[in-house]
């Protein structure tokens, strides 16, 4: 064999992959995560939560236990298989998890009104029947906008609104390249009167009443119709202004009166919020987008721990609030899709865990979720969404540490944050995710990050040169604070942390006059302990905390990665 001839060629081929994607980065290691194991629908059978454990005691790994008596939240949706088309039955999943979990039907509009004026919305409730039978709750998105899609001899075919809206003429928006949608125009006045008559139809049905939740979009480049007017979601704002899309959101409206919550939009539109309706994103896997968010309460605070406003539109209204997280396919990592989150599945299973944890920190109540690459994830995402503070079986935070980018933070601030000139030239660095259990440095509290997990491309929203994330803080003292409205007495405190040290570990709570240990053998493993506490006296530590762990020598640090406090 010609060796270096060889070598040329591999090195030519990464040069191409790089070159054909400018975002790639060099591949980093992942190993407190399972190897890449992609899970089907017929998989879900085999997941179980992971067992309970409510002594005192230390494990290997994250524990993502609750008490086996937690349901889900009545109003939390898991979207977990998706039907494309009238043609497939839903399955009937065995479950042996809690979740309130639902099917995904999409339908064309030009199945439903193939011929001008003649509605056939039956094959879509013998379809919803079907998958009640089989135990599944569905819910709809009627697609509705595009001609066709992509550029190829089947792309006629794969369009959804009716043909005959061009005979009519109907103009088409010009595609934004050549393999996406060439969509109609929906401000186009023949369009619109056509498209609220098939909404008007939908309403005499009896569908409204049969699904679980309803979608409804706006012509976009991609598959599906995104969006939910012509201005995107940085000029969200401008949506309200638009007469027809005003106009469209009222005949879902008129369709779903009473049953408005049933309702989410493809993007967020204030005059849609106020009528009760909810909203589906769909970029979770690109886990920091959103940061700032004024419809989600997502802002960074003047220390740069990520915070929520729980008076944003979607959390005050307690609203539809929806993510996907569903691009874990091996086919992500090859040309056919641009390598688009890296060279290989490697990291698939870190974007999988970050994910999970930012749809639930962003205080979704629905996730479309596939791959299931963590299962033990599974049962805990299902019967952590739509918790509020006051229902919470839990408290949270993990200890990750980033930098976001401060102009792209500008461009999108709606709080008027301060932006220091280190900021600006280093990025924001961005602290913890938090559900209701916050981290705090103070003084004799001081914590810095650790433990570097490297991104596989380059997200839009980060620091250049700083495409990684910490996932640990260090100290000597790391002090936490519980939210003081959720108020519990017998807890279980876990504490998932990386056994640097040879030690103890110390959990130190009621004015640090109660404490328990854990002993640290410094054998470099992450694992989760365990610690039972039967009374907690609220703020009752230096700084407010209401418990602190520490270092069982004052030389020593502890590495912390993330803490749960579970109600007993």
């Amino acid at each position: 064999m010609n060796y270096k001839k060889y070598i040329f060629s591999f090195v030519l081929i990464i040069g191409l992959m790089s070159a054909g994607n400018p975002k790639l980065l060099p591949e980093g290691t992942y190993p407190y995560w399972p190897s890449y194991n992609y899970l089907e629908i017929e998989d879900l059978s085999k997941v179980t939560a992971q067992p309970w454990v409510a002594e005192d005691g230390v494990i290997e790994g994250w524990d993502w236990s609750l008490p086996e008596d937690i349901k889900p939240a009545p109003n939390s949706l898991v979207g977990l298989q998706r039907n494309i088309g009238l043609y497939k039955d839903f399955k009937k999943l065995k479950l042996k998890f809690e979740s309130n979990s639902v099917g995904i039907l999409w339908v064309k509009w030009r199945d439903i009104e193939k011929v001008e004026g003649e509605y056939n919305f039956e094959p879509i409730i013998d379809r919803i029947k079907q998958a009640n039978k089989a135990k599944t709750d569905v819910l709809l998105r009627i697609l509705c906008h595009s001609k066709s899609r992509g550029n190829d001899d089947k792309a006629l075919k794969r369009g959804d609104a009716p043909l005959w809206l061009e005979a009519k003429g109907v103009n088409l928006l010009p595609p934004k390249t050549p393999k996406h949608n060439l969509n109609y125009d929906p401000s186009n006045p023949v369009f619109h009167s056509h498209y609220l008559k098939l909404i008007n139809e939908l309403r005499r049905t009896e569908i409204p009443d049969l699904v679980k939740a309803a979608y409804v979009g706006y012509a976009s480049p991609a598959f599906g119709d995104e969006g939910i007017g012509p201005y995107g979601e940085k000029n969200s704002a401008a949506n309200d202004t638009v007469p027809h899309v005003r106009e469209r959101l009222d005949a879902w409206h008129a369709a779903f009166v009473g049953q408005e919550h049933k309702v989410f939009m493809g993007g967020p539109c204030e005059y849609g919020f106020k009528k009760g309706f909810g909203v589906r994103r769909g970029f979770v896997e690109m886990y920091y987008y959103n940061i700032p968010n004024y419809d989600l309460g997502q802002y960074l605070d003047g220390n740069g721990y990520l915070s929520v406003d729980e008076s944003s539109p979607i959390l005050i209204n307690k609203t539809f609030n929806g993510e996907v997280n569903e691009e874990y396919e091996a086919d992500w990592a090859t040309p056919k899709r641009n390598y688009r989150f890296g060279k290989t599945t490697n990291p698939y299973p870190y974007r999988y865990f970050i994910s999970t944890l930012r749809a639930l920190q962003m205080r979704c109540t629905y996730i479309h979720t596939t791959g299931h690459l963590i299962p033990e994830m599974l049962p805990f995402l299902s019967l952590e969404l739509a918790r509020t503070v006051d229902d919470t079986p839990d408290v949270w935070t993990f200890l990750n540490t980033t930098y976001i980018d401060s102009k792209y933070y500008q461009s999108h601030d709606y709080k008027g944050r301060s932006i220091s000139e280190k900021e600006q030239k280093e990025g924001i660095e961005l602290k913890n995710m938090e559900r209701w259990l916050y981290q705090r440095d103070a003084e004799g509290y001081e914590t810095t990050p650790t433990l570097k997990i490297d991104h596989s491309i380059k997200m839009w929203m980060m620091q250049k040169d700083k495409y990684y994330d910490y996932i640990a803080r260090e100290g000597q003292k790391i002090g936490f604070d519980i939210d003081d409205r959720w108020n519990k007495d017998k807890l279980a405190i876990k504490v998932t942390y990386f056994d640097k040290e040879k030690g103890e570990m110390l959990l130190k709570y009621n004015e640090g006059n109660q404490q328990k240990k854990q002993q640290l053998t410094g054998d470099g493993k992450l694992k989760t302990a365990t610690f039972m506490v039967s009374e907690l006296k609220k703020n009752s530590m230096d700084h407010e905390f209401d418990f602190t762990i520490e270092a069982g020598n004052n030389d020593g640090k502890i590495v912390v990665s993330m803490v749960r406090v579970v109600k007993i």
